[in-house]
């Protein structure tokens, strides 16, 4: 596959969805992105084509067809329901894509898994007693995602391991390392986690591995309140 051949990107429509998308258009590559619910027109990236799919019900394989790599922003929201019991998206939704990568002779593929998989040294102690204990069935789905890509043959894959999710503007000044976090890193920006996604499949980096992403941030968006306001907890 040449690299004038377009990225898909499921999950198209979330926050670091849409930032993979601003990041290609920037760097004049073609792009599919796929969503469950399409955004309203004035809400798309433009010079993208897009395309409604229910990664866990429809048959997408033709949509797939020419493309060069898959790129996973599919995510679960943070709700009382989803934490309880979560939709296997990260399961059962990446089975469903690298079968149909498999059938279209697509190799390479970029998933988000979350750093909070294994054990954090840099992540502070009140997120660990928080925020773990509620995410661990969500986390547990990304542990199962993570094997499902390491088992599949043939399969050039990555994992992200971003640290707690930012919605901020892009700084390029993520850090990226081997599995766990680097020392006083602990958020991820959006915008900066898709800009490493990208990286990975244009430079064909990080293959077979699981990078952590994250940068130092201020306190403000650290510190427990940060964590409550974001979670809707009072």
């Amino acid at each position: 596959m040449t690299d004038a051949a377009p990225l898909a990107v499921f999950g198209a429509g979330g926050k670091t969805g849409t930032e993979i998308l601003r990041h290609t258009v920037r760097k004049g590559i073609a792009v599919r992105a796929f969503e469950h619910t399409l955004p309203e027109p004035s809400d798309r990236v433009d010079n993208v084509e897009y395309f409604q799919c229910d990664v866990l019900n429809d048959d997408f394989s033709s949509e797939l067809e020419g493309c060069r790599a898959v790129i996973s922003a599919l995510g679960i929201g943070f709700s009382p329901s989803t934490t309880i019991d979560p939709p296997p998206l990260y399961t059962e939704g990446t089975r469903r894509l690298v079968e149909a990568m498999s059938t279209t002779g697509i190799s390479r593929i970029v998933v988000i898994s979350a750093a909070f998989v294994e054990p954090q040294p840099s992540v502070p102690a009140w997120f660990e007693l928080t925020a773990r204990p509620a995410l661990h069935n969500i986390l547990e789905q990304m542990r199962a995602m993570e094997d499902l890509l390491e088992r599949a043959k043939g399969l050039k894959w990555t994992a992200a391991r971003p640290g707690w999710l930012l919605d901020e503007p892009y700084t390029g000044e993520a850090v990226i390392t081997d599995e766990r976090l680097a020392e006083g890193c602990f958020r991820c920006r959006h915008a900066d986690l898709a800009a490493a996604m990208l990286e990975f499949v244009c430079e064909n980096t990080w293959v077979n591995a699981k990078p952590a992403i994250a940068r130092p941030e201020a306190d403000r968006f650290e510190n427990v309140s940060a964590l409550k306001a974001e979670f809707g907890i009072d």
